[in-house]
């Protein structure tokens, strides 16, 4: 029974992707498939690929649910690493990778030391790892080109990085794909 419910999700997935890539190809129409493709998103397994999203944008799962960020802030190497958010008043959430080399092979991502990933909620501020205890996650660059950076996090455990915060821990999976 597992196996089938994967599989959908799978499915699902997928078809979330080819929906947002065809209703997407006009910059007007970004903001209107957004409702049904959340809709359609939302799921609690454990996620085992993101389809790829559209340059400047990144698909985010965090927790159960689903958000498809499309304001690219940065995409640099250096501190200021790689951003993206909503577009919306609050830009949240907003996914940071900083401290980053984009031509450098990435194998993780983490709270301390090396590529920091960061992720902005109304609630406060997510960093790998869990139980209030930095930590790191495996990442895999997807594609690295003179134009574009494409990087995918699969079900990392991440925990609020202020102790005053009041946010549980979770899981998130994203794709982020930004143009250079």
């Amino acid at each position: 029974m597992q196996t089938k419910k994967n599989f959908g999700n799978a499915v699902a997935i997928v078809l979330i992707g080819i929906i947002f890539n065809f209703y997407n190809c006009e910059d007007e129409k970004k903001r209107e498939s957004f409702p049904l493709i959340l809709a359609v998103a939302n799921s609690q397994s454990p996620v085992s690929d993101l389809p790829r999203p559209l340059d400047g944008t990144a698909i985010l799962q965090l927790g159960g649910e689903t958000s498809f960020l499309t304001d690219q802030q940065s995409c640099v190497s250096a501190f200021e690493g790689v951003s993206v958010g909503m577009l919306d008043a609050d830009n949240m959430p907003l996914l940071n990778i900083f401290n980053i080399n984009l031509d450098q092979e990435i194998r993780s991502v983490g709270s301390t030391g090396g590529p920091q990933l960061v992720i902005d909620v109304p609630g406060g501020t997510y960093g790998a790892g869990s139980n209030h205890v930095p930590g790191n996650c495996v990442a895999a660059v997807k594609e690295v080109s003179q134009t574009v950076f494409d990087i995918q996090v699969l079900n990392c455990p991440i925990t609020r990085l202020a102790a005053q915060d009041s946010i549980p821990d979770t899981i998130v999976s994203f794709r982020m794909r930004c143009r250079r």
